[in-house]
């Protein structure tokens, strides 16, 4: 498997109303960029798994485990190009595999 794709893994911190000013601050993101494999699920298998046919949901797998926190996924570029949000996460000893759905 060819690991020639890359996801942003967008995490968001310190937001929201402080009451020391009296402002609402806005969130600092931070982002990481990784090299992954990227592919669908037929229709079949999301309506085994997630019991939804009319989701799109990809699959991104990494080489290395990821443990972090993630609030929000982009994909930069390529034929799945856009905004996702994490499904679930199926850690393993060894990769990282993530079922991503499209926000719109």
């Amino acid at each position: 498997m060819r690991y020639i794709d890359r996801v942003v893994f967008i995490t968001e911190t310190e937001g929201g109303f402080n009451p020391d000013t009296g402002n609402h601050d806005e969130p600092i993101e931070h982002s990481e960029i990784k090299p992954c494999h990227i592919s669908t699920i037929g229709v079949e298998r999301s309506a085994r798994l997630f019991g939804e046919i009319d989701t799109s949901v990809i699959v991104v797998r990494l080489q290395r485990p990821y443990n972090k926190p993630i609030d929000r996924v982009e994909i930069p570029n390529g034929q799945y190009k856009g905004e996702y949000r994490l499904k679930e996460r199926i850690p393993h000893r060894t990769e990282s595999v993530f079922y991503l759905e499209g926000v719109q």
